[in-house]
């Protein structure tokens, strides 16, 4: 394969996956998760298609030698642009990552504190009316 073909299939590889890491998060701030699963596939396939192509061009440091500078200024900058796009992508994982946990966390509290209250009431032989419990859970549009 020339060099000018296979740095023209890492720019793609990059420039698709920068989309679909756009994509995901769009969903991720619309809060439209189930979307999510629609993409991974692609996301999956496209990164590991990614690492061989660089794997490859690290491996043959010829192949980048062999191209005008113009065109190894181009990869430069894509593959910068790329590394933002990819930590973005990662910081929006994370942050929605803790969100969910923050939120589970929230409920199993509830849940032992209602478990507990539900125990010794029935304990002492009290036949009070079940009282609920308040989750504090506050949702946004953005992460």
């Amino acid at each position: 394969m020339q060099p000018l073909e296979q740095v023209t299939i890492l720019l793609t590889l990059m420039r698709r996956l920068g989309q679909l890491m756009d994509h995901e998060r769009a969903l991720l701030g619309s809060l439209r998760l189930e979307s999510l699963t629609e993409i991974q596939d692609e996301k999956a396939a496209l990164a590991e298609a990614y690492g061989i192509e660089l794997d490859r061009l690290r491996r043959n440091p010829e192949t980048l030698a062999a191209l005008e500078v113009p065109v190894r200024e181009r990869l430069h900058e894509a593959m910068r642009g790329f590394q933002e796009s990819l930590a973005a992508n990662l910081d929006a994982l994370i942050d929605a990552h803790l969100a969910a946990e923050e939120i589970l966390h929230n409920i199993a509290d509830s849940l032992m504190r209602g478990s507990r209250g539900l125990g010794a009431e029935t304990r002492a032989g009290a036949h009070d009316e079940p009282r609920g419990h308040v989750i504090q859970v506050a949702f946004g549009r953005n992460l």
